[in-house]
């Protein structure tokens, strides 16, 4: 193996002009296809960046949203609660108001037949006094003098 200039600088030649033509024809392609390449990746990126911050947003405002639907319905079920215990207190008052008044009605009408079977007493026992007076004296006795008599026995008793 001989070593010959001319074959080393052909050789040399023809590696520089497959570096021209590589860089030319592939290289500068190539880096640019790659440059394109990431410049898209990169604004797909952002892209993705932006959506998922819209959606850390979105999803903030939905739990917000859905915390304040919560705390509505607890106020919402708190307000028909007490409602409820409003007109349950209510109902009992009234279902209270209404048994006082049957009940005060009950001893009113008591009362009154009481007073009318005293009344009633009182005449039956009258007339009877008459009867047996009258048998006694066998002379008619007024049955005005007997109620008298017997209205003050009954005043004295009761």
């Amino acid at each position: 193996m001989e070593f010959h200039l001319i074959d080393f600088i052909e050789h040399a030649l023809n590696l520089l002009i497959l570096f021209l033509l590589l860089r030319t024809f592939l290289y500068k392609p190539v880096s640019k296809f790659m440059a394109d390449r990431e410049a898209k990746f990169a604004q797909e990126r952002e892209q993705i960046d932006a959506a998922q911050s819209e959606a850390d947003s979105l999803k903030s405002k939905y739990e917000t949203s859905m915390k304040n639907a919560r705390l509505d319905a607890e106020h919402l079920a708190e307000a028909r609660r007490q409602a409820a215990e409003r007109e349950a207190e209510d109902l009992r008052k009234k279902a209270k108001q209404e048994a006082q008044e049957i009940l005060s009605d009950s001893m009113n009408q008591a009362i009154n037949e009481r007073e009318a079977m005293l009344e009633d007493l009182k005449s039956q026992t009258a007339k009877l006094a008459v009867d047996i007076a009258g048998k006694i004296l066998e002379r008619e006795v007024k049955e005005d003098d007997h109620k008298k008599i017997i209205d003050s026995f009954f005043d004295k008793i009761g």
